[in-house]
């Protein structure tokens, strides 16, 4: 008896474990599936974390945002999560405003990317050297910061993203969730993230 309890304590345990391991995959391909696509334009990173293994280091023009520049939500704080209204109309989405809450409604040519607040930069008034809240540059950071890539091409793909002639092809869906379907070089696409 003690024995029968067992074999059904661990299959019941292989069931959930599989059950969990199912849902994410389930959840990758779904997203990777989503008809909203943005393309996404890199920033060159310091050369001393250039390449690690066999992946490369991405950073987004995204993620250092201009409060002067871009309307940017008052109640946003260190460590909340911020959804980033894109224009899509264009080659590259280009940021409209930072928002504490994923819009219900998209228009045409907008979509919009979850990330989390790193940091707000309050710069001090020109003239009074006071603290000013419309004066602040915001720094987000998106779970898609690295790209698994081919033994070798590392190197290579990392000169283009320095030379900002790297883009990446970033899939959306309605709460902003990100993952990376692929990357492109000039405009011509070079890597396509499988489903599974």
């Amino acid at each position: 008896m003690s024995t029968q309890r067992i074999l059904i304590g661990i299959a019941i345990a292989v069931l959930f474990q599989t059950a969990v391991l199912g849902q994410m995959v389930w959840a990758q391909i779904t997203l990777l599936s989503s008809p909203t696509e943005v393309v996404l334009k890199t920033t060159p990173v310091d050369p001393r974390d250039l390449f690690r293994g066999d992946y490369v280091i991405l950073n987004y023009e995204i993620e250092s945002l201009d409060h002067q520049k871009i309307n940017v939500a008052d109640d946003l704080e260190y460590g909340d999560d911020a959804f980033v209204l894109l224009n899509t109309a264009q080659p590259t989405a280009v940021p409209i405003k930072v928002l504490s809450e994923a819009p219900e409604n998209l228009q045409s040519g907008q979509a919009v990317i979850r990330g989390r607040i790193n940091y707000i930069d309050h710069q001090p008034r020109p003239v009074t050297g006071e603290a000013c809240e419309d004066c602040a540059n915001v720094f987000i950071s998106y779970p898609i910061d690295s790209y698994f890539v081919p033994e070798g091409t590392g190197t290579e793909l990392e000169e283009y993203r320095d030379e900002r002639a790297l883009g990446v092809i970033v899939a959306l869906n309605d709460e902003g969730d990100a993952a990376i379907k692929g990357l492109m070089i000039e405009g011509r696409k070079i890597y396509d993230e499988p489903l599974f």
